[in-house]
């Protein structure tokens, strides 16, 4: 494959809405929720109105006026946590595209269901007699989790064990059992064609350093003048050459925009017997830049190269030796367990999915869900357990019917549980409802923790709305902007905030959604609605 010199996140095609007729038992059940909004603030702009908010609090109003955008292409809600309903709301019930945001359904249904405790084993097997000189007669197992967790450096150390427990020559394949996800072939082109953009990979049983690399480049402190580079874990069989020209003069500035980028097949064969590869990284860097990164998406040959080369390369900078090749197989009827190794708790990788919004993690997560027994996790499975306990969270509290939720139907439709994706969306009411019901669920401080702070850390961290007094994730696609959390009042009330803006110039209303989060700081308490 040929990169392009600096691949850029777009998506084709505009949002799709739902064809009015598929909405109506979303609204309907949603009805008894969005007329209870508090008189002191108005009544929110009828569905379809294109001109200037009515009824929409000052500040908010001003901000949309401001952006340019039609109202009905927002859907807000502010619902103080105490409250049966929202203080004040605008199209909540409209179904729309949320981006990220969508990871709040995945992570709060994995701390519910599993507990913030819960741990993923990637587990190992000898397929053979383990001699007191290091020498195994066989292959070697291994069988992975779906551990979302599992980067260079928790690598290497699991492969250290393996040593110090006394393996050094694997004198047979090193055999990796993927067979716990049951998933169609994936194609990191296929949401926006960024093949080389980390955010496009797939998910994996046995996924490691998430796929991806990182070319790291830097001046050379022992060749001053000079620019290093490096790519980040190494990959059997894999080249860099570098034909960087440094330049001491001009700033640092959009440095990927003056590099190309290729990554090209060339002719033989390595001893793991997949084909060698070579990067080559050229063009202008300027020494000011100090030291970069530009992490990258590896295919290679297929989907368990990335794997296959990375462990290859470990094992043998650990000091170990492989004779046969790194290959998919499953794990032997009987064999017992030689190791484990244990991921860090669910509520660390919840956090890591939700500060930094990491998609590659979250369906990783998602898939886990969808584990029953023996049987493998499909996408179908995993969208039906998320979708059933989100349903069964949010029923019985828009209308008084104990039967009804507000997540029900067209309400909430999940694919891949990251929200990178055009099929995957939600009302701000099934929001709303969810992070309510968060909220008054055991595992709360761990769910409102792992989410951004503002001005803080994560993907608000210079974010000024709210600064120190919100717990905000946020979205964004092309043509989606979004946010949901939880924002501290100035009378100490928690207040949940959702704002989901569908529209080709949606980054025009984010100051809607920051004004947002700024009005609910400042919600004065009243009677609930």
């Amino acid at each position: 494959m040929h990169a392009s010199p600096h691949p850029r996140p777009r998506t084709r095609g505009q949002p799709r809405q739902a064809p009015p007729a598929r909405l109506a038992l979303a609204c309907a059940v949603a009805a008894g929720v969005a007329g209870m909004a508090d008189p002191a603030w108005g009544q929110s702009t009828p569905p379809g109105t294109a001109g200037p908010s009515v009824g929409w609090p000052a500040p908010l109003a001003s901000a949309q006026q401001a952006s340019g955008l039609p109202a009905d292409a927002f859907s807000l809600l502010a619902w103080p946590v105490d409250g049966p309903g929202p203080r004040w709301q605008h199209l909540a019930g409209t179904p729309r595209l949320a981006a990220s945001v969508m990871k709040l359904f995945t992570t709060g249904a994995a701390l519910r269901s599993l507990g913030p405790a819960y741990t993923w084993r990637t587990e190992v097997g000898l397929g053979g007699t383990l001699q007191r000189n290091g020498v195994l007669d066989g292959p070697l197992h291994l069988r992975g989790q779906g551990d979302p967790s599992l980067v260079i450096e928790r690598v290497q150390l699991m492969l250290s064990r393996w040593r110090t427990a006394g393996l050094r020559d694997i004198r047979g394949d090193l055999v990796t059992d993927r067979s716990a996800f049951e998933l169609p072939e994936h194609d990191p082109a296929a949401f926006d064609g960024q093949v080389l953009k980390p955010y496009n990979a797939g998910p994996d049983a046995l996924l490691l350093n998430h796929g991806a690399i990182t070319l790291r480049l830097q001046p050379d402190a022992a060749q001053p003048g000079q620019v290093r580079a490096s790519l980040e874990p190494a990959l059997d069989g894999v080249t860099l050459v570098n034909r960087l020209s440094p330049k001491p003069k001009p700033p640092c500035g959009d440095w990927r925009e003056a590099l190309s980028l290729a990554i090209d097949p060339i002719p033989g064969w390595h001893h793991i017997g997949r084909q060698r590869w070579r990067v080559v990284v050229q063009g202008p860097y300027p020494l000011s830049c100090g030291e970069r990164e530009w992490p990258l998406l590896w295919r290679g040959d297929g989907a368990d190269d990335h794997g296959a080369r990375l462990l290859s390369q470990a094992w043998q900078d650990a000091g170990g030796r492989l004779e046969g090749t790194v290959r998919d197989g499953r794990w032997p009827a009987g064999l017992p367990v030689w190791q484990t190794w244990v991921s860090p708790p669910l509520a660390a990788v919840v956090r890591d999915i939700n500060k930094f919004s990491n998609n590659v993690m979250a369906r990783q997560l998602f898939l886990t869900l969808g584990l029953g027994g023996t049987a493998p996790a499909s996408l179908a499975s995993a969208r039906a357990a998320v979708t059933q306990q989100v349903q069964e969270a949010t029923r019985g509290h828009a209308s008084g019917a104990a039967s009804a939720s507000v997540c029900d139907g067209e309400a909430l439709q999940l694919d891949n549980g990251a929200g990178l994706s055009r099929n995957e969306r939600s009302t701000a009411l099934c929001l709303g409802q969810w992070l309510q019901a968060m909220w008054r669920s055991p595992v709360m401080p761990e769910f409102v923790s792992s989410l951004p702070l503002n001005g803080a850390d994560g993907t608000t961290r210079r974010w000024q709305a709210a600064a120190g007094r919100a717990h905000i994730k946020t979205g964004s696609l092309d043509g989606v902007a979004s946010v949901a959390g939880y924002v501290e009042g100035d009378n100490g009330q928690r207040v949940i905030v959702v704002g989901l803006v569908n529209h080709p110039r949606a980054d025009a209303g984010r100051p809607v959604l920051q004004a947002l989060i700024d009005w609910a700081q400042h919600l004065p308490a009243g009677t609930p609605p």
